[in-house]
């Protein structure tokens, strides 16, 4: 018989189990969280998809992202060029990459199991975990700085506090109150239900628009025009221009490229896949433009007038108030400190720490829900120290190139094996077992095909990226331009490559889908369309906008083992 000892850590253990009211027991595979979206909570329609997407150009983040690429030698006309034809790829990866989770509704998590396997799904949940933290500590940093801002506008000792930190910490004592503060209020926002935040979202988006509109002003009357840089010539041949452009489309589409590799975690909360396209395309082309633009002619305006580029609007209001410490400058860079603040914060929420939720949620189903992996996602980004991020633009530059090479062959895996292999037919309910006769569980829980096509695609992006950091001339210009491009070459390659292999070895069930609705999780009209049965039918209560609810004590377990 048990001991009195382990009774205890049983009870224990049991009570640690996210919460599954109404539902089958967490298990090795799915929790609440993992099931297919039901409708009842598919409420996104275009202006949450356009919030969604707009929140994260609306930010300091993607201000900065801008204004550094003039490092790259390239003046403000050409950065603008390699930027529309950046945001144009990312319409494109992240309408496709919407697909599994628009149709089957079903995150991330769930569809690295399609192309890594069962077991093997772990790589690409753990990549994204990574991602999460450090993009969520890098964020928070930012965010820290705009509460920096807030606090400076009450208190002028706060603004020129003495910095008692030694200089290898990288960051002072001032900065650290206000990345501490932020941190704190980000951790109620992520008690929040992920499908709620879409007005949030949407309401900052409106008042950071206007933030931006103003600072652009400010700085173009100061400065009584653009300044010099706007129109500076560039000094680069015709072929070294054209790899700048393309590095500069790789950075820009780096600093989203993992927003864009777990689209399906939100894609599932569509109500239209018509509207979630319609709002992904129209806020990344207009934000995606005049926010970087904005950013240019700002870091142009600054370095006129104070002799200094200002690459973060922080710096910028700062001055400000150093300037003139007036209760009118005052009240300004308040407003617009907290106008920043509230798109730094549901972007960060939603895209970094939601998702760290949503994918520890399928490292243990068991013990971790999206709420409690929010929260451990939070806890973990202090020690990516992001602080160092933002110690150089050239730092900063290859920080945002390096995400891009890992993320972008999943983005095209997952896309050549939903669209072209599996002809966007999903087997739903084997996603779900370890059954070694499972479409997903390939070779015991591993599709080899897809890791294999993976790190390839990496390892040929990684010698560039070493060059990039440390400057390192020896490694062949062909992998450093891999590198550079690899916004391109990074989702091409892995793409036809993993095409070819399935085409020579075949995938299982390919094209072939379930039989009827086992989870309870499509309307009518969607069994439909994907010519399944309704299951439960008997039970099946059907309201007059047409969603329908089973009642939790007819399910079964529809998780085979």
């Amino acid at each position: 018989m048990p001991t009195t000892k382990a009774l205890n850590l049983r009870k224990f253990m049991d009570k640690l189990e996210v919460p599954h009211e109404n539902h089958e027991e967490p298990t090795l595979l799915t929790n609440p969280d993992l099931e297919p979206m039901p409708s009842h909570r598919r409420g996104w329609g275009f202006f949450s998809f356009f919030g969604y997407w707009a929140t994260p150009n609306l930010t300091i983040w993607t201000w900065l992202t801008g204004s550094s690429l003039l490092a790259l030698g390239l003046n403000t006309g050409h950065v603008m060029g390699a930027l529309t034809l950046g945001n144009v790829i990312i319409c494109i990866y992240t309408c496709l990459n919407s697909n599994p989770g628009a149709k089957y509704h079903v995150g991330y998590t769930v569809c690295q199991r399609m192309i890594f396997g069962i077991y093997g799904s772990g790589i690409g949940i753990i990549i994204r975990v990574v991602l999460s933290i450090v993009f969520y500590g890098s964020q928070s940093w930012l965010g820290g700085l705009l509460l920096v801002v807030m606090f400076s506008s009450f208190s002028k000792g706060f603004m020129d506090m003495e910095n008692t930190f030694s200089d290898s910490a990288d960051m002072t004592k001032r900065d650290f109150i206000g990345f501490l503060v932020f941190h704190i209020i980000e951790i109620l926002f992520l008690y929040m239900r992920p499908e709620k935040i879409n007005k949030w979202l949407n309401g900052s988006c409106i008042i950071t628009t206007i933030a931006f509109v103003a600072v652009l002003i400010t700085c173009l009357v100061k400065n009584k025009g653009p300044g010099d840089i706007y129109y500076e010539k560039v000094n680069l041949g015709k072929w070294e221009i054209g790899w700048m452009w393309l590095k500069a489309i790789t950075i820009w589409y780096g600093a989203l490229s993992p927003d864009v590799t777990n689209q399906s975690d939100y894609s599932r909360f569509a109500s239209s896949p018509r509207k979630m396209y319609l709002g992904i395309i129209i806020a990344v082309m207009i934000t995606g433009t005049f926010v970087p633009l904005f950013s240019l002619i700002c870091a142009s305006a600054t370095s006129h007038f104070y002799n200094t580029q200002f690459w973060l609007p922080t710096d910028i209001v700062l001055q400000w108030l150093r300037d003139d410490y007036s209760p009118g400058t005052r009240a300004g860079a308040f407003f617009l400190a907290f106008a920043f603040a509230s798109s730094q914060l549901t972007f960060n929420v939603s895209a970094n720490g939601f998702a760290g939720g949503m994918d520890l949620s399928g490292v243990c189903p068991k013990y971790i829900n999206i709420r409690r992996g929010a929260i451990i996602t939070a806890l973990l980004s202090w020690l990516v120290q992001p602080w160092k991020f933002y110690n150089t633009s050239s730092v900063f530059m290859s920080v945002m190139s390096s995400f891009g090479v890992v993320v972008t062959p999943i983005i095209a895996i997952l896309i050549a094996d939903f669209m072209v292999i599996r002809k966007a037919q999903l087997p739903l309910l084997d996603l779900y077992s370890t059954s070694p006769d499972g479409t997903f569980y390939f070779t015991k829980g591993f599709n080899l095909k897809g890791i294999s096509v993976w790190a390839i695609s990496v390892a040929l992006g990684i010698p560039g990226l070493i060059a990039d950091l440390q400057n390192d001339h020896q490694i062949p210009q062909e992998l450093v331009n891999f590198f550079s491009g690899n916004v391109i070459f990074a989702f091409i390659l892995p793409f036809c490559l993993y095409t070819l292999v399935c085409k020579i070895i075949p995938v299982k069930n390919a094209g072939i889908g379930d039989k009827e609705d086992y989870f309870g999780a499509f309307t009518l009209e969607e069994c439909d369309k994907l010519n399944i049965e309704p299951h439960y039918r008997s039970s099946l209560v059907v309201f007059d906008d047409g969603l329908l609810a089973v009642p939790s004590e007819n399910k079964i377990n529809k998780y085979p083992n």
